[in-house]
């Protein structure tokens, strides 16, 4: 006889089922916070540098992290021309950032716009140059300049990709960006194709080509160089670190990447994007700027990157793990991608954002922020309180992090997420506190201001028989320091703030520092004696006029000048000799602009010029 079964029964089995299955998950989500909650307490009392390598670098993870870069960069890196690619060329980053601020603002729910991307932002494969089948500033000034300078350059055959090449590459890419450098490399490397053209080229035809890319010792140093290595090895470039190191202006860093990118050597490349991105994978409490960090203990994990190996012998020859050039360009192109300061660590198309500590560590932060399981907060906060305020001298510390680097990284992430929390209450804990861990490691590097210095600054004309273009007079500077060997306007420091007799402006680095208004009569009589000793006294006492309505600043990374100007047009024909040397053994002479571009004037003069010419 068949039994009866009653319609409530399946009903019954399904909410048993539900029920099991919710039970399964709160049980999973639960082993997973007491897991992130361990991790967590290892992370705020470790006191040694050994912790970040054994926990989040280990042997396998470093194997699994070389497979993912390169697999990565070899579909996805950017088209530059030192790669020996193809052109169209566009290292912007631009794009980039506004997609990662608009990831960020979607995935923590924000109310502006909805929480939706307002279409500004691009994608972030629309920032690489498309797929592949085989990366610093002088200057800081008009953004909407620099967008004009933003290269776009079409090529339609590649270039072959060389040691001499690489190493040109990597000295313009200090300080300056890449999307900046495309054109000058092109520019260069067609002048001085090969080490000895760049050998036999003047001094003159150097800083033409280098004109308006700043810090002209690199300069310099690279044409001092080319002649070392035309000397001492044949217009070879070495393929050593330690020969190459011995040539002027290039240190560990620029030795290591040609090294490794042009002759396949196993020698980690170590700067600010590699530094970001170790921190990040391996929860390093300290900014990238740290000595530890960045010449130290940096080259340490990276080159465990670099030379990773599966366990198994028979795969240590395997084509997925790419060359020890690629791996250190993956490295720096995620540094300067998915991994840059605005990077969320949550993107799925970051090939890493399985690995990094900081996003695990920002999810057991907001546990522990938002938990209403009161014993654990307590015994978590207790523990950084306690950390941080520790007096005991003789207590071990990881060199790795800053002191109470953990601690004050704990807080930080703390605050961030309560921050966006209250301002988006229906986002999910688990994505705000990631993007936030994410955020707030590597820590900021401590800011220092600017030295500040005023100048007044002479811009004299004159003109010669049956040539109606101006002439202006222009110095050059000494061999050594700032702008070294660069023409400029002549000009006088009237004031500096490293000089300044006030003692809180050079205690208190982080504030900005108030510029004084020197005296006009001041710095016309300091301009009168310097021109003095140019030309003769006559002349350098003709009046001229001040330019009042504002002073022209120009920024360098680590200087601001203010420049007062003054002018004057000499109706006397005297711009007749070119060239002369002064008494303290520099150069002065007239120069038309056609001239100026010859010898490669900065950017500074061409702002104080077209100044003048407007008046």
């Amino acid at each position: 006889m068949a039994t009866s079964v009653s319609a409530e029964e399946p009903r019954k089995r399904t909410c048993k089922s539900n029920n099991t299955n919710s039970s399964s998950r709160a049980e999973k989500k639960r082993k997973s916070a007491n897991s992130d909650i361990e991790l967590l307490q290892n992370w705020i009392e470790h006191d040694n540098h050994a912790y970040h390598v054994d926990t989040f670098l280990t042997s396998a993870k470093a194997y699994q992290i070389r497979i993912r870069l390169v697999s990565w960069y070899r579909a996805n890196r950017r088209q530059l021309p030192w790669r020996g690619d193809p052109g169209p060329y566009d290292g912007s980053t631009v794009g980039y950032a506004a997609s990662a601020s608009s990831a960020k603002t979607s995935s923590i729910g924000k109310k502006k716009n909805g929480g939706k991307n307002n279409g500004n932002g691009k994608d972030i494969r629309s920032f690489f140059g498309g797929s592949s089948k085989a990366k610093r500033e002088e200057t800081i000034n008009d953004p909407e300049e620099e967008k004009k300078e933003e290269s776009d350059v079409t090529e339609s055959t590649s270039r072959e990709l060389t040691a001499y090449g690489v190493w040109v590459s990597e000295i313009m890419l200090q300080q300056t960006r890449v999307e900046a450098v495309i054109k000058y490399w092109i520019k260069w490397m067609d002048s001085f194709p090969t080490v000895h053209s760049l050998a036999n080229a003047t001094p003159e035809e150097v800083n033409a080509h280098w004109a308006g890319l700043g810090f002209y010792r690199r300069a310099r140093l690279l044409h001092a160089g080319a002649k070392r290595v035309v000397d001492e090895h044949g217009g070879i470039v070495p393929n050593t670190v330690d020969e190459l190191m011995k040539i002027e202006g290039i240190g560990r860093y620029t030795a290591s990447a040609i090294a490794s990118i042009a002759y396949g050597v196993e020698v980690p490349v170590v700067d600010g994007n590699v530094c970001r991105v170790l921190s990040r994978l391996t929860g390093i409490a300290n900014h990238i700027k740290a000595p530890v960090m960045k010449d130290e203990i940096g080259w340490i994990l990276a080159e465990k990157v670099v030379k990773a190996r599966s366990s198994s012998a028979s795969t240590n020859i395997d084509d997925k793990l790419g060359t020890p050039g690629e791996v250190n360009q993956a490295l720096m192109e995620l540094g300067a991608t998915y991994c840059s300061p605005a990077g969320s660590g949550i993107d799925t198309n970051d090939p890493l954002v399985d690995f990094y500590a900081s996003t695990k560590l920002g999810r057991a932060i907001g546990y522990v922020t938002m938990c209403d399981e009161g014993a654990t907060k307590d015994r978590i906060e207790d523990l950084v309180a306690k950390c941080a305020f520790s007096t005991d001298k003789n207590k071990s510390r990881c060199r790795l992090c800053e002191l109470n680097g953990a601690s004050n990284a704990f807080y930080s992430i703390s605050d961030r997420i309560t921050a966006d929390l209250s301002t988006s209450p229906s986002a999910r804990l688990e994505t705000v506190s990631a993007i936030a861990g994410h955020a707030c490691l590597p820590i900021p590097p401590p800011k220092k201001a600017k030295r500040e210095e005023v100048l007044a600054v002479a811009v004299i004309s004159s003109r010669v028989a049956d040539d109606d273009r101006p002439r202006w007079l222009m110095v050059k500077r000494p061999s050594e320091g700032l702008l070294a060997g660069q023409w400029e306007f002549p000009n006088v420091e009237v004031w500096n703030s490293a000089k300044a007799d006030d003692k809180k402006e050079k205690t208190e680095k982080s504030k900005t520092i108030e510029v004084p208004l020197i005296d006009p009569l001041l710095r016309s009589k300091a301009l009168t004696s310097f021109i003095g000793d140019i030309l003769d006294e006559s002349i350098a006492k003709q009046k001229r006029k001040q330019i009042k309505d504002a002073p022209i600043t120009h920024i360098f990374s680590h200087v601001c000048h203010t420049m007062w100007l003054e002018y004057n047009h000499l109706d006397e024909d005297i711009a007749v000799s070119r060239r002369w040397k002064l008494e303290d053994g520099r150069e002065a002479g007239w120069m038309s602009e056609d001239d100026m571009k010859d010898v490669g004037i900065t950017s500074g003069v061409h702002k104080i010029l077209a100044k003048v010419k407007i008046m």
